[in-house]
């Protein structure tokens, strides 16, 4: 069996299976900075009642899509810590409560961090509150003088309550590597 025909062939095979690999590497996907990431509140959010250091659970709404592939699925747990809470003040300033450190997970299941989101009544209404003070102020000031813009300050802004499901776009921080399927 040392025949020359029979040691080529051993060798191709041998060759072969030397240069084949064992499994085909999965595809990378490169995810843009600042792509959109729509977050779901897991529970209710009440600027009144939070405190900072209070963690703030939030799904996914849906699937994040780059380069035709989906890099976060819908669903996708994801979290973030308040860090801070203004409260409402004079002149219809309305509360605000600032969630940082969100972060949630790729399809791979590598971290992704996320963009602080930022829970103000403007960001689920329309911002007439704020509007109407400020036109209280300066329309005191010009009818009332001074006592018209001390009028304008005693309107105080208002607290904000999320409802539990309510959606927030957060943002990817930075440009990341995903491996998609």
């Amino acid at each position: 069996m040392s025949n020359p025909l029979h040691r080529t062939l051993v060798a191709v095979l041998a060759l072969s299976l030397v240069a084949t690999p064992t499994g085909y590497a999965q595809p990378s996907v490169t995810v843009p900075a600042a792509t959109p990431v729509p977050l779901s509140f897991s529970t209710r959010l009440d600027s009144s009642a939070v405190r900072e250091g209070e963690a703030v659970t939030f799904t996914v709404a849906s699937d994040v899509v780059a380069d035709r592939h989906i890099v976060i699925r819908k669903g996708a747990h994801a979290q973030g810590l308040v860090v801070s809470v203004t409260p409402p003040g004079i002149f219809g300033r309305n509360a605000r409560v600032h969630i940082a450190f969100v972060q949630t997970v790729a399809v791979d299941g590598l971290p992704v961090k996320l963009a602080p989101v930022d829970v103000t009544p403007s960001n689920l209404r329309d911002t007439r509150d704020t509007a109407g003070a400020a036109g209280a102020s300066v329309a005191g000031l010009i009818l009332l003088g001074p006592v018209g813009v001390a009028a304008g300050a005693l309107v105080r802004g208002g607290h904000v309550t999320v409802p539990a499901g309510a959606i927030a776009v957060s943002s990817t921080l930075s440009q990341f590597q995903v491996k998609v399927q």
